[in-house]
């Protein structure tokens, strides 16, 4: 649940009272296509805070490169790691206690951009567990199942955090050993506030019972140990943002290794600016596994291209341990074009971004299956160096970005149409350092088009689309 699918009625004097979430009461707001490829060529916040379709390719030419069909079960050359894993030593700057877990950017599923709160429920997390096995995301690497807000029905009478019956009768620890017994892992939503983001902003007559963890973070982060959990959605909500730091302690104090995603900018995000700051002046790399950049995602052409603006300039503060997050998944969801879904999930990987899927993925088509389940991207998302792509150039709408990967001289390269016609976009392999002879492979095709010299381009590239290879040599 985040503040942004909520309208402000009122215009705020000052901040929100975090403590008894006083201040006004805000109510509700709210496939694969592309071109072939070919060888050739803020303000600082205080601390009390504020808040389906077939492929279609265009015209190829070849130099040096052979095309031929594309392999189904390509993984990617080289990759080197096992998608979705959470082994591997962290980085000097990601002191949040993950213990390993955050050693390549999550990859998973969340409730709330489909079901938000009112159609969350027990049977639809079963469900959802069961249809990431049998689709194959499991096997791609998808491993959490992430309850986003109105989970919880207020505190007993110690305090202790409830989930909702009516939702939940099985209860969450039950509903968590499912999700286990599934070989996934399960995640759960909270804020620093004493109410969730429903709580604080919402209308409805249940708002009460979505509470937050502030004056409360031992005694969740103990009861989420207790019960299985292993990431949570920490959400500002207006709440105190020195409330990211306590409850980062005790997470850590549980023992339970839990991944620890933070929203500590409210709508607007918090990206970092320096190694130790941010816009909000929390020391990000030191408190969480990951952060927002920007404001909350929707399943629009724009939104996508903005969150990937903002992200663009942050690359130096990502890494294994601590990601920059541009927001969860819409691939599948509202009126994308399936080259938008493509570039979307295209564009997180080239990011290091978390890919967190907000759709109803029981019954997705299959060409949206075939997206997040491209192996060959994945791989990139995964690769274990844990660096994030950056933009080599850009020229009226026209973009080549770049990612290192493991391996020798190994780079991802996304050739993205930003404009509203086909366009042939051209990669020097000069630009990325490389002379000679490299190797190409097409990874949505997941075909190697062979050895080649000079430069690389991708013909035909559809409006909004993307060309993905990886070239080494």
């Amino acid at each position: 649940m985040k503040i942004g699918r909520f309208t402000i009625l009122a215009a705020l004097g000052g901040v929100l009272v975090a403590a008894g979430c006083s201040g006004p009461s805000p109510t509700p707001s709210g496939a694969m296509a592309n071109g072939s490829a070919t060888s050739g060529d803020a303000n600082t916040l205080d601390d009390s805070g504020t808040e389906d379709g077939s492929t279609s390719s265009g015209s190829s030419s070849s130099s040096g490169a052979s095309s031929g069909a594309g392999s189904s079960s390509g993984s990617g050359a080289d990759s080197g790691v096992s998608p979705g894993g959470d082994a591997g030593p962290d980085s000097a700057g990601a002191d949040a206690g993950s213990r390993g877990l955050a050693a390549t950017p999550p990859m998973g599923w969340n409730s709330w951009n489909t079901f938000g709160c009112d159609r969350l429920s027990e049977s639809l997390v079963k469900a959802v567990a069961d249809a990431m096995v049998s689709n194959g995301m499991k096997d791609a690497g998808y491993q959490y199942v992430n309850l986003d807000d109105c989970w919880m029905d207020g505190r007993d009478s110690s305090g202790n955090i409830q989930w909702d019956k009516a939702k939940f009768p099985g209860g969450i620890p039950t509903l968590a050993a499912y999700v286990h017994d599934k070989g996934l892992k399960f995640g759960l939503y909270s804020t620093p506030n004493t109410c969730t983001c429903s709580g604080c902003y919402s209308s409805s007559p249940q708002h009460v019972q979505w509470v937050g963890s502030r004056n409360h973070e031992t005694q969740d982060a103990n009861s989420y140990a207790s019960w299985g959990v292993d990431y949570l959605k920490y959400d500002a909500c207006s709440g105190p943002l020195s409330g990211f730091a306590v409850m980062r302690d005790a997470l850590r104090a549980t023992g339970r290794p839990i991944f620890f995603s933070t929203n500590p900018g409210n709508s607007s995000g918090c990206p970092p600016t320096g190694l130790h700051t941010s816009t909000c002046g929390l020391d990000l790399l030191a408190i969480a596994n990951m952060w927002r950049i920007g404001f909350d995602i929707n399943a629009s052409w724009g939104s996508i291209t903005s969150l990937i603006d903002q992200d663009a300039p942050l690359s130096a503060y990502a890494g294994p341990g601590h990601w920059n997050d541009p927001d969860m998944l819409e691939v599948g969801n509202g009126g994308l074009s399936t080259e938008e879904n493509q570039s979307h999930f295209a564009m997180w990987a080239m990011l290091a971004a978390p890919l967190l899927t907000g759709n109803d993925i029981r019954s997705m088509p299959a060409t949206i299956t075939s997206i997040l389940t491209n192996r060959d991207v994945i791989a990139v998302n995964q690769d274990p160096l844990g660096k994030q792509g950056t933009r080599l150039s850009s020229q009226n709408g026209l973009e080549i970005w770049s990612r290192p990967l493991s391996g020798n001289n190994a780079y991802a390269v996304a050739l993205f149409n930003r404009t509203s016609n086909a366009a042939s976009l051209t990669l020097n392999f000069s630009q990325l350092g490389l002379s000679g002879q490299v190797t190409v492979r097409d990874l949505w095709h997941q075909t190697d088009l062979g050895p080649s010299s000079g430069s690389y381009t991708a013909m035909n590239v559809p409006s909004h689309g993307v060309v993905m290879v990886r070239v080494a040599q």
